[in-house]
């Protein structure tokens, strides 16, 4: 139909948290686009980035990236040896697609600098433990939901998040099947009362969280007595 929105040739994209600490990102470009690139990917794991020429910035900070002198038209391909992504961001876009058809044929992932490749980079919020990704189709869209988050994600929430980190290794032990201590984390969630303490003490948000896992517990503390430990079934 005229004017009506075609998706038939949408592909959706899984979301995915990579651990990139021994997987190698090969940039090829020394531009602005490149150092950009770097700067995202070297967060997170090893770079490399093979020009002929590199920006101040890239020469600023090899520290953080390994930085390789080559002339791609002649040799790009046993750069991709051993990369598990592969950006293209060359100012040729002849030789990009060359190196992006040429990664695809060793089984590289490619991260395109224009359009969408294999891999998408989303706009990402870290705040503490707490890490948002965010990708839609529209840009503008994208920035306003990440402004939107930015704003909703108080510290109350970090702080919840350091201390449901804290109560998982108890909470393990004391319940050892899953669905227990999901219950028990859903309503540690649901207390209000554990929300407002975040505020006042992180420890005395702490001691009426693990209360959950324990009702005697739980009754001793609204007493205001002081629980000393998670009961655990013998």
């Amino acid at each position: 139909m005229a004017g009506s929105d075609d998706h038939s040739s949408y592909r959706p994209l899984l979301p995915l948290y990579l651990d990139m600490s021994h997987r190698r990102v090969v940039i090829f470009g020394g531009g602005r686009v490149a150092e950009r690139k770097a700067a995202l990917f070297s967060d997170y794991g090893p770079v490399q980035v093979v020009s002929q020429s590199f920006t101040p910035a890239l020469l600023a900070s090899q520290d953080r990236w390994e930085l390789t002198e080559c002339d791609l038209r002649v040799d790009f391909k046993r750069y991709l040896q051993g990369a598990f992504i592969a950006v293209p961001a060359t100012s040729n876009t002849q030789l990009n697609r060359s190196i992006e058809e040429e990664a695809v044929r060793m089984g590289v992932l490619v991260n395109r600098v224009e359009g969408r490749g294999e891999v998408v980079v989303p706009s990402i919020i870290r705040k503490g433990q707490i890490s948002i990704a965010i990708s839609t189709e529209a840009p503008g869209l994208t920035r306003y939901l990440r402004l939107r988050l930015e704003e909703e994600l108080t510290e109350d929430y970090q702080g919840m998040a350091r201390l449901l980190s804290r109560l998982r290794p108890e909470l393990k032990e004391a319940l050892p099947r899953q669905v227990d201590r999901a219950l028990v984390i859903r309503s540690i969630l649901e207390d209000e009362e554990v929300w407002r303490l975040l505020g006042v003490s992180n420890e005395k948000a702490y001691m009426r969280a693990r209360s959950h896992a324990c009702q005697d517990e739980r009754d001793s503390l609204d007493a205001g007595d002081s629980p000393h430990r998670l009961h655990r079934g013998d």
